[in-house]
């Protein structure tokens, strides 16, 4: 007995050792990778891909000169949370002041109606366009927000309010919906109705956000609008799913790049279902779930032999249609689509369907109870083995280098670099630093168990 509980105790220091020496490393490791990134924003911002020696810096898809900063995520605003987040985890004011200078520089690309681009320099004083388009004027939105939330300060928020005001002047006072791009262009795609890549939902997101934020009755009734807009465009019988994009005027789904016919996408409508369910939770009202069954019905009905969906259904017909880069015509044959998109996929809006099941056992009030009910926070031991390869894989440099992809190898030839050299995507960094603030904020938060 003596002999196992001399064992046991080894085996308990050992594994405190190793614990301490595991936050050690994790703490060392971030510290490195945020150091490294910080010198990488001489001009407030970041781009969204990089050379290790700086010599090439990437927008949203091309090489941008290197005052530029790009707004798209995951660069700057996702990237400025990120050292927002860790001023907070680490106490350690520098990373706060590299969020500032992201701020700042973000509100100098900011577009006159207070919008923001994909990229743009911040020396220059307009920047007439904004996009919707993945997720940029909202993700610049939701980090001013975080700001705005750790500062309290009257300034900031009203900042956050410019950026809503800017949402509500881009809305379709008619339909209700928003283009992808504001000014909405004329005879381009960006003038039309923009499901793709969740841009309305985001909208919708941001703006019960902003309500909840500074209870505004403008931001929910704009959402309440956007919601109508859903219901609307909403496919008739056989086709009760929602198409990627829509022209503003006659509401029908529009053709949007040449390889992108007009189509009923259920790899857009999973994010449309969860907005419906998110619109519920705001207002308490159940149009919001009428169109639900149906588009779930819709659902379990167009699979593909594989087990798939196609990307899109075109509309009158519901059979899978895809496209070609060299001109604007359907595609009816998988095999002759052209590559580079998702053509098909397994989508399929589970955790919206699980909600109305959810609301239509619980109730309403039983629903939100179990929803907003918090849910533990991750172990530290839980993250140990993607801390473990956060630490290992950071370079000398303090980097996660990565291979380059089909756009970068172009680039790195058209400038007589090996189409090898590695690549510093904000994302991966983003995703790693993220990762080893949570894990020292859990070891942190996590009580001592008494011996």
């Amino acid at each position: 007995m003596r002999f196992i509980l001399i064992v046991a105790g080894i085996f308990t220091l050992t594994c405190s050792a190793h614990a301490q020496s595991l936050d050690q490393r994790a703490e060392s490791t971030v510290h490195r990778a945020l150091d490294a990134v910080s010198k990488l924003q001489p001009y407030g911002g970041w781009g969204r891909a990089y050379t290790k020696d700086n010599q090439l810096m990437w927008g949203e898809y091309r090489v941008v000169p290197s005052t530029w900063i790009t707004v798209q995520p995951p660069a700057t605003p996702e990237t400025a949370n990120t050292f927002l987040r860790a001023a907070q985890v680490l106490h350690e004011n520098k990373y706060r002041e590299c969020a500032r200078c992201a701020k700042d520089a973000l509100l100098k690309v900011q577009t006159p109606d207070g919008g923001f681009p994909h990229e743009g320099d911040p020396a220059l004083k307009n920047h007439p366009t904004a996009t919707f388009d993945d997720d940029t004027t909202t993700a610049a939105l939701r980090f001013l927000m975080e700001w705005a939330h750790s500062t309290q300060a009257p300034e900031d928020l009203e900042e956050v309010k410019r950026v809503g005001d800017f949402i509500l002047k881009a809305q379709y006072p008619d339909s209700g919906g928003w283009p992808q791009a504001y000014p909405p262009p004329k005879d381009h795609y960006a003038r039309c109705i923009t499901f793709n890549d969740n841009n309305i939902n985001r909208i919708l997101d941001a703006l019960l956000r902003l309500y909840d934020l500074t209870n505004d009755p403008r931001y929910l009734e704009a959402a309440k609008k956007g919601g109508e807009c859903i219901l609307r465009l909403q496919g008739g019988p056989g086709e009760e799913i929602w198409a990627q994009q829509y022209d503003p005027e006659t509401l029908k789904p529009a053709w949007a790049r040449k390889f992108e016919p007009p189509g009923y996408s259920p790899a857009e409508s999973i994010g449309v279902c969860d907005t419906l369910i998110d619109l519920y939770a705001a207002t308490g009202e159940e149009r919001f779930l009428i169109p639900l069954p149906n588009a779930f019905a819709w659902y379990d009905a167009h699979r593909l032999p594989n087990g798939k969906f196609a990307r899109l259904y075109e509309p009158g017909t519901q059979r899978p249609v895809y496209g070609r880069r060299d001109k604007a015509e359907p595609v009816y044959d998988f095999a002759n689509a052209c590559s580079g998109y998702s053509w098909q996929g397994e989508w399929y809006p589970h955790a919206a369907k699980k909600a109305l099941e959810t609301i239509q056992t619980l109730g309403r009030e039983g629903w939100m109870k179990e929803k907003n009910t918090p849910k533990p926070p991750r172990s530290p031991q839980s993250m140990e083995s993607g801390i473990q390869k956060c630490c290992q894989s950071l370079s000398e440099e303090g980097y996660w280098l990565s291979s380059p992809g089909n756009i970068e190898k172009e680039d790195l030839q058209q400038h007589n670099l090996p189409e090898t050299t590695p690549i510093i995507e904000m994302g991966r960094f983003n995703e790693n630093a993220r990762l080893l603030l949570d894990y020292l904020d859990a070891v942190k938060n996590t009580p001592v168990k008494s011996p």
